[in-house]
């Protein structure tokens, strides 16, 4: 997939404050190259509120047909780019082995397609990163939601606030059906300080939608009048 693959953990280290993660080109401030954010950048027609891929011929269809007949609880999902092929591998080795060089590389990536989201519209007033339980988070020893936060507080110059828990150990979704999802969630987080009113929630990959969708309830339920989800890959 890439060629940090190959190298050492305190190698990879090095060069990734100057390499593409991706392809490994030298001289890369962002941690990806052009020609690699211009292969992983998400290029289809994407649904306004939910960022599943769909067929727009007018404004009519720019809504896919579970968003018009239920709406979730979030306003809109900005997406990097699709999970497929490399940024799928590179997101499971960021999450299962450390290979963190690559929340910088598509944070980057997705601090792009943001700004280019909001050019008519104010940008959110706080970022949330969706919070893991204690027991993942002491088991994997970082939160890769949190990693994009801090990349995406820095470029973006908004205020990340810690202000969800996740109260509910709730395991992998992986192969789960999305009434599974839901279930496993209903209760999950729990919100421990006020919040502004437009946020943006931060997620590495949003599947379904339902974990963004209980933490958007929850936040909305405490006076949070408007919800975003920013995440680095959409299904």
């Amino acid at each position: 997939m890439s060629f940090f693959h190959k190298l050492s953990k305190p190698l990879k280290a090095v060069l990734a404050l100057s390499h593409c993660s991706f392809c490994g080109s030298p001289h890369t401030s962002t941690g990806i190259c052009d020609p690699c954010q211009d292969a992983v950048s998400l290029k289809d027609s994407s649904c306004h509120r939910c960022a599943s891929p769909i067929n727009t011929q007018s404004d009519l269809d720019s809504y896919c047909g579970r968003c018009q007949k239920k709406p979730p609880p979030f306003d809109r999902v900005i997406t990097a780019s699709r999970y497929q092929f490399p940024v799928d591998k590179a997101l499971g080795e960021l999450k299962f082995n450390n290979q963190l060089h690559y929340a910088r590389s598509l944070a980057h990536l997705l601090q792009k397609q943001i700004k280019s989201s909001y050019t008519t519209s104010s940008l959110p007033e706080a970022i949330v990163a969706i919070p893991l339980h204690t027991k993942r988070l002491n088991s994997r020893g970082f939160n890769q939601s949190e990693l994009i936060a801090q990349h995406l507080e820095k470029a973006l110059q908004i205020p990340r606030q810690k202000a969800l828990v996740r109260v509910k150990d709730t395991p992998h979704q992986v192969g789960l059906s999305e009434k599974q999802r839901r279930k496993n969630l209903t209760n999950a987080f729990k919100l421990q300080q006020p919040l502004p009113r437009k946020i943006a929630l931060i997620d590495d990959v949003v599947t379904t939608g339902s974990t963004v969708s209980e933490a958007a309830r929850l936040c909305l339920k405490h006076g949070v009048q408007s919800v975003d989800v920013w995440c680095l890959a959409k299904t």
